[in-house]
């Protein structure tokens, strides 16, 4: 596991609470791994992820006022049923559950699918709302948060500021990680070939590159990656490589339980975190992410074995099919979110930009504004369009930013 970050100083021309560095900066990508919280050193043996997640759901709930962030994916959809199932059953508050939604933008439509949860589960508490279209990356709501906090990890986090304003001083749940912890284990296809004796053929290669030293390893995935970010000098682009070929081999073991203990690691995610509990709690709120707690993540290491339970899919149906069915746990559409973020500010921004807030050494700045420009930008070029907001902004510069909170335990 990378725990020093030896990809680059950090970035330092504005408030930078969460130490991003300049490589990360001009990629718009954050690398590597943290110390994270350590596993259950006593673990219950008995008990499987679900009894785990029911748990997780009676402390939250136990807290008072709790809102789920349901989009209606397969993530949010499962905790929501999660803390559903426990408040009737324990005689809790039933949790809010609450929805963003964006007339007009159908790559961000998914009405129908939160209907069908919502039915499914017999959702009694359920608040929509319109945010409107200013969700641009320095509109109102985010130029807020960058003078409140610095720079912060991920660059879009402001689409969330109306669900966590609705939170007031209770709990939001979201399912961040499930992606990571469900879905993107490498080696999850291969050993369903394997445990299931189907086209083991195809299964050989992936064993063997699995197998390999990891500095083959790294040389291979070097290799195989060409970055997207079309604004990244060549000196950019070859550590840009470098840190993600690191990466790949990190977060791609062999075996099931050290990849969710890396999951349990990755940066980016612990940042993710970090960033939306200090919006939370500068909001008198607080954050619960369980799909990455680490008793959640344990069990589920547990019941998988060392193979693991297969993909996304297959773990989806063997955790949750007493809770939904099975239409909403094969589902696999997303919506995607890009078209608010880049409005009228971030145009005027990027057309009048002098190069301020980016390392020379690794953006061709024509080439960044270029992208910025476009009519939907990348989503690497959030970042250093924040940076560069920041550090041409004297009130920002001259703003003290308010601490990062610590994730509660």
């Amino acid at each position: 596991m990378r725990v020093a970050p030896a990809w680059g100083k950090p970035w330092a021309q504005a408030p930078n609470p969460f130490g991003l560095t300049e490589l990360e900066v001009a990629t718009g990508h954050v690398f590597g791994q943290v110390e994270a919280p350590s596993w259950p050193e006593r673990p219950d043996e008995s008990a499987g992820p679900l009894d785990v997640l029911f748990a997780e759901a009676r402390r939250i709930l136990s807290r008072g006022r709790c809102v789920v962030a349901f989009s209606g994916g397969r993530d949010s959809s499962a905790l929501l049923a999660c803390l559903l199932h426990v408040a009737r059953r324990d005689g809790f508050d039933e949790p809010m559950a609450i929805t963003a939604r964006w007339p007009g933008d159908a790559a961000a439509e998914e009405s129908e699918w939160q209907d069908h949860v919502a039915r499914l589960l017999k959702v009694e508490r359920w608040e929509i709302i319109t945010p409107g279209t200013d969700f641009d990356l320095l509109g109102p709501l985010a130029t807020e948060l960058l003078r409140a906090h610095g720079l912060m990890w991920p660059a879009p986090v402001a689409v969330l500021v109306p669900m966590i304003d609705a939170v007031g001083d209770g709990v939001l749940v979201t399912g961040d990680g499930g992606d990571e912890v469900f879905g993107l284990w490498s080696m999850a296809r291969t050993w369903s070939m394997v445990r299931e004796r189907r086209d083991l053929r195809s299964a050989v290669r992936p064993l063997l590159g699995a197998a390999m030293p990891d500095w083959l390893r790294r040389r291979r995935a070097r290799s195989a990656t060409k970055p997207y970010q079309s604004w990244l000098t060549p000196e950019a682009s070859a550590a840009y490589r470098e840190v993600l070929a690191a990466d790949a081999v990190a977060v791609a073991p062999l075996w099931w339980p050290g990849y969710l203990r890396e999951v349990n690691a990755e940066r980016g995610l612990n940042l993710g975190d970090r960033a939306l509990a200090t919006i939370c709690a500068s909001r008198g709120g607080s954050l619960a992410t369980p799909l990455k707690s680490p008793a959640f993540l344990s069990a589920l290491a547990r019941a998988g074995g060392r193979l693991g339970l297969g993909d996304r899919t297959t773990v989806m149906r063997a955790l949750f099919s007493p809770l939904l069915d099975d239409t909403v746990l094969c589902r696999v559409s997303k919506a995607s979110f890009a078209g608010v973020h880049w409005g009228p500010a971030t145009r005027r921004f990027a057309k009048d930009w002098d190069g301020t807030g980016v390392s020379a050494r690794y953006v061709d700045v024509d080439a960044l504004r270029e992208a910025w420009c476009t009519p939907t930008p990348p989503y690497g070029a959030a970042l250093p369009l924040h940076a560069a907001w920041l550090a041409t902004t004297s009130k920002a510069r001259s703003g003290t930013p308010k601490g990062v909170v610590p994730l509660q335990a």
